[in-house]
């Protein structure tokens, strides 16, 4: 899954944004590059549980189609 977090602004909101996916998940795969505000999720948890978990540390995911 592929994600647009525009309020992901530094090193520190990618790390949330990792443990918010990694404690949902442990297993995840979680690849965030800030200065796109990009985020790439591989993942066995379901999509809306992983956008639920991100939104839940205080972000607002927009999900990518087509990605």
């Amino acid at each position: 899954m592929e994600l647009q977090i525009n309020d992901m602004t530094c090193g520190g909101c990618a790390a949330a944004v990792t443990r918010a996916v990694t404690n949902l998940d442990s297993g995840a795969k979680v690849d965030s590059d800030v200065a796109t505000r990009n985020v790439k999720i591989n993942s066995g948890a379901a999509p809306g549980s992983l956008l639920a978990a991100i939104q839940a540390a205080g972000f607002h995911p927009v999900e990518k189609t087509g990605a």
